[in-house]
């Protein structure tokens, strides 16, 4: 990262009071941070994001991987903990209010939205399906354009269809109730999230995952057109294992931004800034009061459509692309993973600061969320890298050892040791051996490479655990 990167970095930190945030460890408290902007993006409407000055829409919303025990740990206590509660309490709701139509034997919905006075929304009011099917209302031509405007947002919703599809934010990853928890969700949108305890839930949860971001949901008899954001937790650092075994069940884990524990780099370092910075302060509070806003917002049935926030971004997303598109080699796939990442953070930490009256002399930047984003994606790809080179040594610890133990039985000129293994190629073994014989395990001589006395037995003989006293 650029100095000016690094600088506008430990700004938006420090605004953002992430040290705290983490409990004194600044890493987590990003990550933790960077949680919350993006779940508010994936709480919003479906479509919601940023309205660029074409009138086109830059969307948000993002999957994410949480890989670290703390990072998880206050994930789940300050993100997700919250978000089971609204869910809870938007269904408690509808039960109660479900008991009070029962009880007064309503038998339809009594609900009447109050008249919107936006000029589309007025459009997709109720009245106007009633004027399309009775007969000289409107001419073929308004028809098609009551139409077009309708279907650029879901009908809005009444009591009952929110009663029966009450599902923002799913946790019931069981194969047999979780189709049944999608059929449900609201709007067609689920933020869904799942918790990986061991190697095998890889391949257990990835169809589940992978049907939710492509859209390809199955519901009942029926493919659903269900898409949504994923968060996943990983407590326990399986995601290393993962991409040092190349897991083929766990292909999807490159389809989301990372946001890890660890030492991988970069590391934000001494906080250095602005001596004017001015904290924002309270963050979790403030993101309490926007999500719980986001909810309102996202099962108001008078909100004709998404929320759309004005914002010149365009500039700032095109060097986004191209600065992924140079870490492509690094990290195949990371421009598409990572393209809404900035746009999605800017989203939600823009909901938490107009959450609440903000601090005289408080200010923000799009340039420091574009550096928060650059750090959260260098770390992802340095992560991968350590993770990657730690299984290449593996490989090659494997390899030495099976070397030592072929050796065993007599001295072996290069070619006549490959014959003995099924695809082992000329430039790996000679690697191999010349690290053997720099450790001094094995020689080199007459053509032929020999065992060094001792040093296959001192590799494989058992060792005796001692205890120092």
């Amino acid at each position: 990262m650029s100095t000016e990167d690094t600088r506008h970095l430990h700004e938006f930190l420090k605004l953002a009071d992430a040290e705290r945030l983490g409990e004194g460890d600044l890493i987590a408290g990003a990550n933790t941070l960077a949680a919350m902007a993006i779940s508010l993006a994936n709480i919003s409407r479906p479509g919601s994001g940023l309205e660029t000055r074409y009138g086109d829409t830059i969307g948000v919303g993002a999957s994410l991987m949480i890989s670290g025990s703390l990072s998880a740990s206050l994930v789940s206590e300050r993100v997700l903990t919250g978000l089971g509660e609204l869910q809870n309490n938007l269904t408690s709701h509808l039960r109660r209010r479900q008991r009070e139509l029962g009880r007064r034997d309503e038998t339809t919905d009594t609900y009447r939205p109050m008249p919107l006075t936006d000029a589309r929304a007025a459009v997709v009011d109720e009245s106007a399906m009633s004027l399309l099917y009775q007969s000289g209302a409107v001419a073929d031509q308004q028809a098609t354009e009551f139409w077009s405007l309708m279907l650029r947002n879901p009908a809005r919703t009444g009591f009952q269809d929110l009663h029966d599809h009450p599902m923002v934010f799913v946790t019931d990853t069981a194969t047999s109730r979780l189709a049944g928890q999608l059929e449900r969700c609201h709007l067609g949108r689920p933020f869904l999230h799942v918790g990986i305890d061991g190697p095998a839930d890889f391949a257990r949860y990835g169809p589940q995952i992978q049907a939710v971001m492509d859209g390809r949901v199955t519901a009942g008899s029926m493919t659903e057109n269900i898409r949504g954001n994923v968060l996943v937790t990983d407590p326990y650092g399986l995601l290393g294992e993962a991409v040092q075994t190349g897991l083929p069940a766990a292909l999807w884990i490159g389809r989301m931004p990372w946001l890890v524990d660890g030492n991988a780099g970069p590391e934000p370092g001494e906080i250095n800034y602005d001596e004017s910075v001015v904290p924002l302060g309270g963050i979790e509070r403030r993101y309490g009061a926007a999500m719980a806003l986001a909810w309102g917002q996202r099962v108001n049935d008078r909100v004709a459509g998404p929320e759309m926030m004005e914002m010149e971004f365009e500039d700032a997303q095109a060097k986004w692309i191209g600065f992924l598109r140079g870490l492509e080699p690094q990290f195949p796939g990371i421009t598409g993973t990572a393209r809404r990442l900035p746009v999605s953070l800017w989203f939600g930490f823009q909901k938490i600061v107009s959450a609440m009256r903000v601090p005289t002399g408080f200010k923000w930047c799009l340039e420091q969320v574009a550096a928060f984003a650059k750090f959260i994606v260098h770390r992802m790809v340095n992560a991968r890298a350590v993770m990657l080179m730690a299984a290449e040594r593996i490989r090659r610890r494997h390899l030495e050892m099976a070397i030592l133990g072929k050796l065993a039985d007599g001295p072996l000129c290069e070619r006549e040791l490959r014959r003995k293994f099924h695809d082992l190629t000329q430039g790996p073994c000679i690697e191999a051996l010349r690290e053997l014989e720099f450790a001094g395990r094995v020689a080199h001589s007459g053509g032929r490479w020999r065992l060094v006395e001792s040093a296959f037995q001192s590799n494989s003989q058992p060792r005796h655990l001692v205890l120092e006293t």
